[in-house]
């Protein structure tokens, strides 16, 4: 059995998830904040979560921090969510918008992508 690769197994599939999170988000800004393109961001966010739980620990340790504070945020962000969602029952045209004051750890984001790109050349 082949071990797991930080490149192929953890640092790729993430950079696609860093990726499609921000086009999520993007079109959930551009269409107008609506329950629809909140769910396909949370979609994201739930699988990126899974994978920083499930392969996070073939980071360099100096780099596991940024995942924990990922995983964090991304805990906090999913519970706010799930709460305004129960509260809200909103149908696929409703606004959705919550109150987040835990921001979204953009230098972890960036410390892994600095590591995926260095990886990624070589």
């Amino acid at each position: 059995m082949n071990s797991p690769s930080l490149l192929h197994d953890l640092l790729g599939p993430l950079h696609m998830h860093f990726r499609a999170a921000r086009a999520a988000y993007r079109a959930y800004l551009d269409n107008g904040r609506t329950f629809l393109f909140a769910k396909s961001l949370r979609r994201v966010n739930v699988s990126a979560r899974a994978l920083l739980m499930a392969r996070g620990y073939l980071l360099p340790p100096e780099l596991r921090e940024d995942a924990a504070a990922l995983v964090a945020h991304y805990d906090a962000w999913l519970t706010l969510w799930t709460e305004h969602r129960r509260a809200t029952q909103p149908a696929l045209s409703d606004p959705f918008v919550f109150e987040n004051s835990f921001t979204y750890p953009k230098e972890a984001e960036a410390s892994l992508e600095a590591l995926f790109e260095a990886l990624d050349v070589q």
